[in-house]
């Protein structure tokens, strides 16, 4: 249904009754790769990069993904604003159709190519051997991942953001009890290291897609499901793609960026590499409140823009914006003052624990930008506006990271820390970018 345009306080529950399961649900996602990560910890720095640069690739493939589910949450948002339910069950079954389809090259790509993959991002041979492990088992589950992103997005723009807060919380029960036994050789298992936390982050994803397939057919949540002939409807699907791509290519943009950052990070040896990979695996976390901020922002503009209802979008947009900067403000200096502490949980005393401090307080310092940058950023997508936070990224990861990193690592001899100071430089240039293209307005009259 659409909201409504009544006094704040009504509007800001409203919007945290969208985010905070977001929020959570996000929240156990990452902690599935997560409790990978703090697990192998305590097996070496090693082990830690391995895990960290295999997630980072799987990170980099689901880029695909997103091709398919910016457009399917644009599109299910404004069916259910406009009261067409079956607008939105057809939305979401095509949109698993062509997350299937599109996942099974990336999967071979992995299978056969792992160890190639990995090298650029490893500093030791041993490293190398640990990470292509991770990988060739770990992209198997990527048709499962496809799965349950799609099915998390078409909910959440649906109104539904519980569903997939449990199935979440299933998901890292079924990881953490099949990890702590294969990782370590618990209970007559065989001890696998980081292959045995591939295989059980694997079986989790299995088991979240299965969940929300089952009710989809059985619809006992907001949408279903229903065979469709034919399976694969062309026009819808390349509806989806038309609206999904700038947002895939935003995010292949940040991945390969990402990517090359981390090569970047290579030649300070193994530790910096752990210290990253530890730095990077908090940040996703950071991440959380501006993601539920993003999808409560993209679920009311699109329902409202459906309902034909801008200045309620608008104003949507812009309340919970104010909210995430304030949220995300407290968060950054909740970080900056327990780093220590915060770099324990994954690795012990040492040159690691010491770099991941410095990368936790540098990033906390965008903290604050990059929440108005997500929740922005999702207003546009919920409009079916996926073109301007593409350019934002674009410049932020190629104008101002990368070659700020390199200048200030490796031209002026700051060191890791050079490279790691351009990320909130880079933060700060996106949020102007999409608060002039949101104040502009013209996402308001996009079609989709």
């Amino acid at each position: 249904m659409p909201y409504f345009s009544g006094e704040t306080g009504r509007l800001r529950r409203t919007i945290l009754d969208l985010a905070w399961p977001v929020i959570i649900a996000n929240f156990l996602q990452v902690l599935t790769t997560t409790v990978d990560l703090i697990m192998v910890g305590r097996l070496g720095v090693a082990d830690i990069a391995a895990v960290g640069i295999g997630g980072n690739l799987v990170f980099f493939a689901q880029t695909v993904m997103i091709g398919v589910t910016a457009g399917t949450i644009a599109l299910v948002a404004r069916s259910i604003g406009a009261k067409d339910p079956k607008g939105a069950d057809h939305v979401l079954f095509q949109s698993i159709v062509a997350g299937v389809l599109l996942s099974i090259p990336v999967v071979v790509i992995g299978w056969v190519f792992a160890p190639a993959i990995v090298a650029p991002f490893s500093p030791t041979s041993d490293i190398q051997d640990l990470s292509a492990g991770f990988v060739s088992i770990i992209f198997t589950s990527l048709p499962f991942q496809f799965i349950i992103f799609l099915s998390t997005s078409a909910l959440r723009a649906a109104g539904d953001t519980k569903t997939p807060l449990i199935i979440g919380g299933i998901e890292n029960v079924v990881n953490f009890a099949i990890n702590v036994n294969l990782i370590f050789g618990n209970f007559g298992f065989p001890a696998l290291g980081v292959r045995g936390a591939a295989i059980g982050t694997a079986i989790s994803y299995f088991t979240g897609a299965m969940l929300f397939l089952g009710l989809f057919v059985d619809r006992r949540v907001r949408l279903g499901i229903h065979w469709e002939r034919p399976v694969a409807n062309w026009p819808t699907i390349r509806r989806i793609l038309r609206i999904g791509v700038p947002a895939a290519l935003e995010q292949f943009a940040f991945q390969i960026g990402l990517l090359v950052w981390i090569v970047m990070v290579v030649g300070f040896g193994e530790d910096a590499v752990a210290a990253h990979q530890i730095g990077l695996r908090v940040q996703s976390f950071v991440f959380m409140p501006g993601l539920g901020m993003s999808i409560a922002s993209t679920a009311l503009v699109g329902q409202n823009l459906g309902a034909k209802l801008p200045h309620v979008a608008d104003r949507s947009a812009r309340e919970a914006t104010k909210m995430s900067i304030l949220i995300m403000g407290a968060l950054a200096l909740f970080n900056f003052a327990f780093a220590p502490w915060i770099a324990y949980a994954f690795v012990g005393a040492g040159e690691a624990h010491d770099l991941s401090v410095l990368f936790i307080r540098i990033h906390a310092t965008s903290i604050p930008a990059v929440g108005l940058f997500f929740t922005l950023s999702g207003a546009l997508r919920g409009a079916g506006d996926t073109r301007w936070p593409l350019y934002a990224s674009l410049a932020g990861t190629y104008l101002v990271r990368l070659p700020l990193s390199a200048i200030l690592g490796y031209s002026l001899g700051l060191g890791i820390a050079g490279v790691w100071v351009a990320l909130p430089v880079e933060y700060y240039l996106r949020s102007v970018i999409v608060v002039q293209r949101f104040n502009e307005g013209a996402w308001k009259a996009t079609v989709v």
